[in-house]
């Protein structure tokens, strides 16, 4: 067998016909080529046991990170910091042991669980030579009368649009789009097909195969792909008018693809800030350039768009931001209809009192949320020592930012909304989960270190985060009070919803490890816990088929929650006793294309992959070693 660049190497004379031997040899070269992919992905999708790194340490940190490999390649490791919902599994002892019966779940899942809705085939990394204006108009523009209906659903929307969009300016672009098509700038036009991928988006999900024709991909897909050509053509990459706006629209499609994290969308997150930096959005137009009032305002909603997403996909994945805060000047936009200024107002009026329940009011409320949430994500992942007055103040800032929430926006039982709009609903719990996620972010590190006010913290802002995730999925049902916005579970939701199960599943294993006397949790608040874990796992099981993050989460609530251990009882034991479980496996989650079910057994049976308890200073590895290579 020869091996180099000789054996792919297929040649024949330009401009004449192989001819049979030639092809003969060509067709076994390709057979033999695709013979040995074949057997590197094979390779790959084994499962190594080894797929989760989470480094060992005497004594617990803060500063905790993971090294994981959550992407599609299954050797490539990721690294995430300690304010990653992942990360947590490293302060729970018995968690770290039960990663490889996890990566077997998660590598099962990956062989079978195709992506949802299929990726169209866009490529914003290539030459704007490859595409033409009119050809991505003519084969992906929908007629006038849907992208109509497009712009009514977005502009309609209470939460969806994005503020920089302005509603009346935009208008009047578009009505000159459709007088004159060919003379569009791609950039906006790729705007436009950013804008009806969202809505098309939301309506899959909301009727799933509606705007799906036999053998053919999802609307959202096409339109998506449009927008990405229109980029190349409009040369995004270089610093110009709109070409952050539409990249920016682009990636946020990108990332409603999906109920997991998206680093595609991150990266390209990422090369918004940096060309907003370049063209000076961190400045405030009052002191930077001479922009109009007009201008200047919209950038004031761009760039808190960006703040916010950039903080928040970056959170995702355990990333520092990209957004350093100390270096921008640009102020908070203000609480205005879009009827209130336009491209011709030469003063800006005052922003509307608070009490207004306008559009944009739970936007301007989330950029306050959003600085203070931004400096807690610094704070935990930085290496530097962090003094504890440090933490008051935090804590201290953030509870005071959450009071400034106007009544309108503050979270209410759903038996007192039945008067309210479902999406304002759902509004206060993204206002909410900012504030209880930030708490739980910034006292988790020190909940390890056994701060008792961290802890009691801690755990009060996970049970609330928690508690009010699974009354709002209730009402997601057919029959919910919600069931017509649930598009509005986004991802961001949902890794909040992790982070809070993680905190609480760390909350039971700090009080199980202690005695009754040292515990900070109480038998009752344990019981109350024990209960939101339970109906947690069942909705992580529910969405694993649709998300990868919540089908390693229902693993890890599997074990915690099949633990009976009482608290202070001794937790070691002969090796010999604990290995011999180890020959079994964890009974896998059985994922199929349109049902999910699960033969994990009850949680008071007996969980043969069940290694709570073990002393793992003291034991006997070369046992543990052979019983693992049976």
């Amino acid at each position: 067998m020869r091996h180099g660049s000789d054996a792919c190497s297929y040649q024949w004379t330009a401009g004449s016909p192989a001819n049979h031997n030639d092809r003969s040899t060509i067709e076994a070269r390709l057979t033999h080529l695709e013979s040995l992919i074949k057997t590197v992905m094979h390779k790959e999708e084994l499962p190594s046991g080894n797929d989760e790194l989470i480094p060992e340490s005497s004594h617990c940190s803060i500063n905790d990170a993971v090294v994981s490999s959550q992407s599609d390649t299954p050797d490539s490791a990721r690294y995430v910091g300690s304010t990653h919902w992942s990360a947590i599994l490293n302060d729970i002892h018995e968690l770290k042991s039960t990663l490889s019966g996890a990566s077997e779940v998660q590598q099962f899942g990956r062989r079978t669980m195709p992506e949802t809705p299929v990726p169209g085939t866009e490529l914003i990394f290539g030459s704007p030579h490859l595409y033409s204006l009119q050809q991505v108009i003519s084969r992906y523009l929908p007629s006038r009368v849907e992208v109509d209906r497009y712009l009514s659903s977005y502009f309609q929307g209470k939460t969806f649009g994005i503020p920089f969009i302005h509603t009346y300016h935009f208008q009047r672009q578009y009505q000159e789009f459709w007088a004159n098509p060919n003379n569009v700038d791609p950039l906006w036009l790729s705007i436009l097909f950013s804008i009806c991928c969202s809505v098309s988006l939301i309506k899959e999900t909301t009727s799933p195969g509606c705007s799906l024709r036999k053998n053919s991909a999802p609307e959202s897909a096409k339109l998506h792909t449009a927008a990405g050509q229109c980029l190349l053509i409009g040369e995004y990459h270089r610093p110009r008018k709109l070409a952050v706006e539409a990249l920016t629209l682009y990636a946020q499609c990108k990332y409603l693809q999906s109920m997991d994290p998206c680093r595609e969308a991150g990266a390209v997150l990422a090369m918004v800030v940096r060309m907003a930096y370049e063209m000076g959005y961190h400045r405030d137009p009052d002191t930077f350039g001479s922009l109009s009032v007009f201008e200047g305002e919209i950038r004031r909603r761009f760039w808190a768009s960006c703040k916010h997403m950039d903080v928040m996909i970056s959170f995702q994945l355990g990333l520092p931001s990209n957004i350093c805060l100390e270096s921008c000047d640009t102020k908070s936009p203000r609480n205005l209809l879009d009827s209130d200024f336009d491209v011709d107002t030469q003063v800006l009026p005052e922003s509307r009192p608070e009490s207004e329940p306008t559009n944009l009011l739970w936007f301007v409320v989330k950029d306050r949320q959003i600085t203070s949430f931004s400096k807690v994500c610094k704070y935990m992942l930085s290496f530097r020592e962090k003094p504890e007055v440090d933490l008051l103040r935090l804590d201290e800032e953030i509870r005071q930012m959450y009071a400034t929430t106007p009544d309108v926006l503050r979270a209410r039982p759903l038996s007192e909304s039945i008067t309210d709009a479902p999406s304002l609903i759902i509004t206060r719990l993204y206002i909410e989960f900012i504030y209880l996620k930030s708490l739980c972010v910034l006292h988790r590190g020190y909940m390890v270190r056994g701060n008792v006010n961290s802890t009691k913290s801690c755990v009060a802002a996970a049970k609330r985060l928690v508690s009010q995730f699974i009354d709002m999925h209730k009402e997601f049902s057919p029959d919910g009070q919600l069931h017509a916005v649930r598009w509005m579970l986004t991802n961001f939701t949902m890794s909040d919803f992790l982070l809070g199960v993680m905190v609480l599943c760390l909350g039971v294993h700090i009080h199980r490890k202690r005695t009754p006397r040292t515990s900070t949790i109480d038998s009752v608040t344990e019981a109350e816990v024990l209960s939101l874990l339970k109906q947690s796992h069942e909705i992580c099981v529910e969405k694993s088929q649709v998300c990868k993050e919540a089908r390693r989460v229902s693993h890890a609530l599997h074990v915690v929650l099949n633990h009976t251990e009482t608290p202070g009882e001794p937790e070691s034991q002969p090796a010999g006793d604990v290995t011999s479980g180890f020959n079994s496996t964890l009974p896998p989650m059985q994922v199929e294309n349109t049902d999910v079910q699960t033969n994990i057994p009850p949680f008071d049976s007996f969980d043969p992959f069940n290694i709570m308890g073990i002393d793992f200073e003291n034991i006997d590895w070369a046992v543990f070693d052979s019983q693992l290579s049976v």
